[in-house]
């Protein structure tokens, strides 16, 4: 009996032992390890385990689940099945919209639970791996409200100009969102300089509540960036270095000399001249037997290669005690640029486009004792853009008055470079003048320097804090220019003789390069804070406070400092975190404006109701976590605007000089500016927004949709009602106002199937604005008011067709019924564009212009983000599209004998193809009724649309286990940006970005495909 009850003591042992098996693992995200994250076992809530400083953990289970949960605050929290695990790599995921997400707001931060403002965020994790020198370029598709537009893909100068929930100024510059890094105001050029990879999160402020404590500033919505800090623990290395390669968005297809020439005789009979060409000619620029007499060359692929590389490499390493927290990091880009290298190897000097970064930051937090904290930040960030000097290379190329393609061979027979000998100028061919001509070099240095200090004041009451800041930047850039005061001698060679001819400009000999210098930027500007904070609860009630006091001087080279300073405060209340209100608003002022109109008060408040915190609400077992509605309503200012920087002041300019007495002596002139306008003053928002936030079934579905409307009022425009015959100008006047309404929002939804963990999330946003008045000169007609209208809204004329032979007798037999027509010296002709006549006196003219169209921002933006992780395999996709907006391009961009022969161009109208004709007749004067750029037409100007695969990031994190001892984090990954590009026109051969009524001929956006992989060091 004693065997068996041994026997049975040891059963239990052992069963017991079974049941209580030991886990251990690291928790990491995409970025590196993962310090204090919980690890707690499912089903027994008290038995966990924190991670230490290298994100490792162990734990003894007790229970019988087999299951884990992993949470920390700001990322996802995941359950895991350990049946038959012993060891596990956890790898959690942002955390999108939780409800303790964390959102920055002005001057301090808010939970997403309790936040009665309109507010977008993201993480710098979500952004680090795209492929793109700029900040600016990750972030459509992923905020709701940012909408921004990448006109130029150069290197260096490739920054997205971007606005927050459209525009609502009529000043141009007057849209721009103010720029806040860790609490200091930044510059656009500041802000893409930024390396992403020291940024922590990024938020966007929208409405009055959460703009109003920038008063002045803060009309067009704020842009906030705050960047990494160092955690206690012991040294964290991260190294990532990445190397990808660049292409064209979209490649333009030119047509050969044979196609060309076709063309281009046709064009001369429609004119009723003699063809340029004989069949004999068109043969040899067909069968390619006279290279040089006959060249047949695409510039566009003699000129660009097919791909570029760039590459980012970046440091960084962050630890820390509780008396002493560090982030130090350091960072070198390089883009080179697609212009091949023609130039001679003993010149030395690089013609091409590029852009080199080199970025260093240092974060420091100290305790200097237990109420006192000390913050240093400094930061520098070195630039290099290269440029071919006095040359936009695209514009060369597309450009059919400098270059033809049977103009000239890329080089003669003996080596000496060519011109284009049957064009106006008679340049040397684009390869001669890019080997020569020499560069432009812009040299950027920015510096940054914030010191700050936080005591505690906790002695007078608990949760009050002082805080005071004083911050630096400065930015110096030089342009260095090298270059040959004249063009490279060049020849054109007749094969028929063996001879060559000089160009007319007679250059024997090459010249030598000449060197000028210019100080482009000298700007200084110096931020002083102190802030007054208080954050304190009772039982159920929750209050927080802020007073500030901002000043900030502005220089740029030897200026007068620009000042703004001011007053801001916040105050807020929730019960509960049911009940929730918010008041903000600042009292300040810049001196662009006269002493009495120099400061503002700018009010706002936010309320908040938190539905599902309500008895009634939980009782019911639904299956939300959140649902709360809000609202805010508030006045913001914008001083930004056209003219003298004091618009109150009278100006006076000294000019050329005049001649006077027998000796022909030139006195120098004094002539009066714009007159001052003593009662100017700022434009003023009011904004309006409600919103609901709702999170269901424990987080996994997140929802937040904002309505908005906005009325911009006291806008400065000058005057049209005014007549230009007084003989002088007027400052700008507060008199327009215009609006901007539509909504915003954000669907996000995670699950899992098995250990695959997906997230997707919707991001969309739409708006409408409209001109209410703008003090326009009475027009001749309604169609010609843009009051009424879309801000930017285009005009031309409206497109019915072409003109037929039966239109052009009636027009030259004068009949009563005949078309109208434009007074021009150029008589109409079958297959010319047609308008209709508006006003219908029988002539096209600007009586006849009207709307057309769309502005050129788009009006409706969505961004579809699909992801997925399985163990350590991750990808990312963002699909982005934006809708509701027009383009068109004019000049050499698409006009005949203006730009290079495209496709488009062979789909003319004929007498054989009048039915489907895409293009007018050719013809080869540039100022007929089918001129873009004379006639702008909707002809021209198309609706379009696009959605891009805006950004791939695929990944594979290596297991834990494989790392050797001093590494604690290795991921490989592919990313791409731009990859793929669907639109709706096929007009023009350019990317849908492109600035509307322009040539087409900024550098071309590029995609780019990226390998790169990120180690970590403990």
């Amino acid at each position: 009996m004693k065997y068996i009850l041994l026997l049975l003591l040891l059963a239990i042992s052992l069963s017991s032992m079974a049941q209580q098996k030991s886990i251990s693992g690291t928790v990491k995200d995409l970025n590196g390890v993962l310090p204090g994250a919980a690890v707690v076992e499912k089903g027994v809530p008290t038995n966990g385990a924190i991670t230490d400083a290298d994100g490792r953990f162990k734990l003894t289970l007790k229970g019988k689940s087999n299951a884990v949960i992993v949470k920390l605050i700001g990322f996802t929290t995941q359950e895991i099945s350990v049946t038959g695990l012993v060891t596990l790599d956890v790898i959690l995921q942002p955390a999108t919209q939780g409800i303790d997400e964390v959102v920055v707001v002005g001057f301090t931060q808010t939970r997403r639970i309790t936040n009665t403002g309109a507010v977008s965020g993201i993480t710098g994790a979500e952004i680090r791996n795209v492929p793109t020198a700029n900040v600016q370029n990750t972030l459509m598709g992923k905020l709701p409200g940012f909408v921004s537009q990448q006109r130029s893909g150069q290197p260096g100068r490739d920054a997205s100009d971007f606005f927050i929930r459209g525009v609502s100024s009529l000043n141009s510059e007057g849209n721009k969102p103010l720029i806040i890094v860790d609490d200091i105001e930044y510059s656009y050029d500041q802000l893409q300089q930024i390396n992403v990879n020291e940024i922590e999160s990024i938020s966007i402020l929208k409405d009055a509540s959460t703009t109003a404590i920038y008063g002045i500033k803060g009309a067009n919505g704020v842009l906030v960036v705050t960047t990494r800090r160092g955690k206690s623990g012991r040294p964290q290395v991260n190294v990532r270095a990445e190397s990808g390669l660049q292409a064209p968005v979209k490649t333009p297809r030119l047509l050969d000399a044979y196609n060309t020439g076709l063309l281009v005789n046709e064009a001369y009979r429609n004119d009723g001249l003699t063809p340029l060409f004989t069949d004999a000619d068109l043969e040899l620029f067909r069968n390619g037997k006279d290279p040089y007499g006959h060249p047949n060359i695409n510039w566009y692929e003699t000129v660009f290669k097919k791909f570029a590389q760039q590459a980012n490499t970046n440091v960084d390493i962050s630890g820390g005690t509780e008396a002493v927290k560090y982030f130090i990091s350091g960072g070198f880009l390089t883009q080179n640029g697609l212009v091949k290298d023609f130039s001679d190897p003993r010149n030395e000097v690089n013609t091409n486009y590029f852009f080199r970064r080199y970025n260093f930051r240092s974060n420091l937090d100290m305790w200097a004792n237990k109420t006192l904290t000390l913050r240093l930040d400094l930061t520098a960030r070195f630039g290099d853009i290269n440029e071919p000097h006095a040359a936009n290379v695209v514009s060369e190329v597309y450009n059919f008055e400098k270059i033809h393609p049977y103009s000239a061979p890329i080089m003669n027979p003996d080596g000496s470079y060519a011109f284009a000998v049957d064009t106006k100028d008679k340049l040397p061919t684009i390869n001669a003048r890019l080997a020569n001509g020499g560069y432009t070099r812009s040299k950027r240095t920015d510096f940054n320097a914030l010191f700050g200090a936080t005591q505690q004041l906790d002695f007078m009451t608990k949760g009050l804090s002082l805080t005071a800041r004083v911050a630096y930047a400065g930015v110096e850039q030089y342009s260095r220019n090298l270059f040959r005061s004249a063009d490279p001698p060049s020849y054109h060679y007749n094969p028929v003789d063996g001879s060559y001819t000089l160009d007319p400009r007679g250059n024997y000999r090459l010249q030598a390069y000449r060197v000028t210098g210019n100080t482009d930027l000298y700007s200084r500007n110096v931020n002083t804070q102190a802030f007054l904070n208080y954050d304190r609860s009772f039982g159920a009630h929750t209050f927080n406070s802020l007073i500030l006091y901002n000043r900030q001087s502005y220089a740029f080279k030897s200026d007068v400092p620009a000042n703004f300073r001011g007053l801001s405060f916040k105050a807020g209340y929730n019960y509960q975190q049911k009940y929730l209100i918010d008041f903000n608003g600042a009292y300040n002022g810049s001196d662009r404006f006269q002493a009495k109109k120099r400061n503002g008060f700018f009010p706002a408040v936010g309320v908040g109701w938190n539905i599902s915190q309500e008895s009634f609400f939980k009782e019911r077992n639904l299956p939300f976590s959140l649902l709360k509605l809000r609202g805010s309503y508030g006045v913001v200012g914008s001083d930004v605007t056209s003219g003298n920087r004091y618009l109150y002041r009278q100006e006076y300019y000294y000019s050329g000089g005049y001649s006077f007495g027998e000796n022909d002596s030139q006195q120098g002139s004094i002539y009066e500016g714009e007159l001052g306008n003593m009662d100017v003053s700022w434009e003023k928002a009011r904004k309006a927004d409600v919103g609901i936030d709702m999170n269901l079934f424990k987080d996994k579905l997140s929802v937040t949709v904002d309505y908005f409307h906005d009325i911009r009022y006291d806008q400065l425009v000058r005057k049209g009602s005014i007549p230009g015959i007084i003989g002088i100008g007027f400052s700008p006047t507060n008199v327009a106002r215009t609006s901007n309404k539509g909504f915003d929002g954000q669907i996000n939804y995670r699950g899992s199937i098995r250990r695959v963990n997906f997230t997707t999330s919707l991001v969309f946003q739409h708006f409408k604005n409209k001109v209410l008045f703008k003090d326009e000169a009475q027009p001749a007609f309604p169609w010609l008011r843009e009051t009424g209208r879309p801000i930017d809204q285009p005009f031309g004329y409206t497109f019915i067709g072409y003109y037929t032979p039966e239109d052009i007798q009636k027009i030259q037999a004068n009949t009563h019924d005949k078309p109208a027509t434009p007074l021009s010296e150029y008589p109409i002709q079958a297959g010319d564009l047609k308008y209709r006549d508006l006003n219908n006196d029988g002539i096209i003219d600007n009586n006849d212009r009207g709307p057309i169209g769309r502005p050129n921002l788009a009006n409706t933006v969505l961004g579809l983000t699909l992801a997925a992780n399985y163990k350590g395999f991750s990808v990312s996709l963002l699909f982005q599209g934006a809708f509701g907006y027009s383009f068109s391009v004019v000049g050499t961009g698409i006009e005949t004998f203006q730009s290079q022969f495209q496709p488009i161009h062979q789909e003319r109208w004929t007498p054989e193809n009048a039915d489907n004709a895409q293009f007018p007749r050719l013809t080869s004067n540039p100022t007929t009724v089918n001129s873009a750029r004379t006639y702008m037409s909707d002809f021209w100007l198309i609706d379009a649309r696009y959605v891009r695969l805006k950004t791939i990031d695929l990944g594979y994190q290596l297991p834990s286990r494989w790392l050797p001892q001093r590494l604690n984090n290795a991921r490989l990954y592919l990313s791409a940006y731009n990859l793929l590009t669907w639109t709706n026109y096929d007009k023009y051969q350019q990317d849908p970005e492109v600035s509307s009524n322009s040539a087409g001929d900024a550098y071309i956006n590029q995609r780019v495909v990226n390998l790169g992989v990120q180690i970590g060091f403990k």
